[in-house]
């Protein structure tokens, strides 16, 4: 593409997206800053991801409707269910993962979503749910330092990141069950379609294969901190915190062989003090344009399939849903982990202090 080309595209795109802020905002001054004087709290993953999440979703929203949005994260489940369960909630958007979401919402933490406000039809109807609306599809990839691996010899399957031999160095897997376990059985050769309901004894004996090589990460920007610095030499993270760090000057790439699909819902707090508002802003989050946003950001794919018309083509390739990745990549079930998560959450607990 010749410079004068990209830049018209550039600038094409550009009007896309100001014509949809522009609408957005013609429609808020109609509404006369409706929340002028309010605020709320918008719950996150920190790091890089909410920084783009606030640009893309909070910021535009708060100046189109005098709402004020105060940002606190990372997301911590625990404290989700001690607010609820205490009546004392400061919450009022929260994004959490779909093993979280299912579970809790079959156990009351949330609000009902209000329909009549938010519009689902915008939305793929896999990512809706009664109390959950998904805003990003994401995926855990394998991804390895091209310093120590060259691109004819790299990891490229869960098998390969627990061939010590071939690949040595340190390892890095999320301290989370969900997602871990899925990768643990298909290195020990699961196919993707038979992988539920997971063998879990069989996940935790592969583990053991690997134990004293792992680190392990607990929030998003550590997975990025171990693998940028050198710490670890592969490891399991998500798509959009690898293309953070390439484009920072990482030397670091990922495989799509096997990876592992998630989605990240919003959801509203059970005992919000503000749900006019926070549901105001899931519905603004549906629409293309912040779906767009946030993906030409971090590179998340939007649930919206009209936000693909304003993503950047250079960024195909890094999208979770790019369809030429679809025979490679494994949805993770939500379903099974509702069902399952507490369970397998003290089997994995009692494995890690062994």
């Amino acid at each position: 593409m010749s410079q004068t080309s990209h830049d018209s595209h550039r600038i094409g795109r550009r009007s896309l997206l100001a014509g949809g802020a522009t609408l957005f905002a013609a429609r808020a001054a109609h509404a006369q800053k409706r929340f002028e004087g309010q605020r709320i709290t918008y719950v996150s993953w920190g790091g890089a991801y909410q920084d783009g999440q606030k640009k893309a979703y909070c910021d535009p929203f708060s100046e189109a409707t005098g709402l004020r949005i105060d940002q606190d994260g990372p997301t911590d489940y625990a404290k989700l269910r001690l607010m609820v369960g205490s009546g004392r909630v400061v919450w009022d958007v929260v994004d959490v993962g779909a093993a979280f979401m299912h579970g809790a919402e079959q156990q009351n933490l949330f609000e009902k979503l209000d329909y009549s406000v938010i519009d689902r039809s915008r939305i793929d109807p896999r990512y809706v749910t009664e109390c959950g609306v998904g805003n990003i599809v994401f995926s855990y990839n394998l991804a390895y330092s091209t310093e120590r691996f060259t691109a004819d010899n790299h990891p490229r399957v869960w098998a390969d990141f627990w061939d010590l031999q071939r690949f040595p160095g340190k390892r890095m897997l999320n301290a989370s069950a969900p997602s871990t376990i899925e990768v643990a059985l298909l290195a020990d050769g699961v196919a993707p379609d038979k992988l539920y309901p997971l063998d879990i004894p069989r996940a935790l004996r592969k583990l053991d294969q690997i134990k004293d090589n792992i680190l392990w990460w607990e929030t998003n920007s550590q997975s990025q901190q171990i693998l940028v610095s050198g710490a670890a030499t592969m490891g399991m993270i998500n798509n959009g915190r690898v293309y953070d760090s390439v484009q920072k000057g990482a030397k670091l790439a990922l495989s799509w062989e096997q990876a592992i699909q998630s989605v990240d819902y919003l959801v509203i707090p059970r005992g919000s003090r503000n749900i006019a508002a926070a549901t105001a802003l899931i519905d603004y989050v549906t629409r293309p344009e912040p779906q767009a946003e946030f993906a030409n950001l971090m590179v998340f794919s939007p649930t919206n399939r009209e936000a693909f018309r304003l993503i950047r083509p250079e960024l195909q390739e890094w999208l979770a849903t790019n369809p030429a990745y679809a025979d490679k990549v494994v949805l993770q079930d939500g379903l099974y982990w509702r069902d399952n998560l507490d369970a397998v959450n003290r089997r994995w607990t009692a494995w890690r202090l062994t």
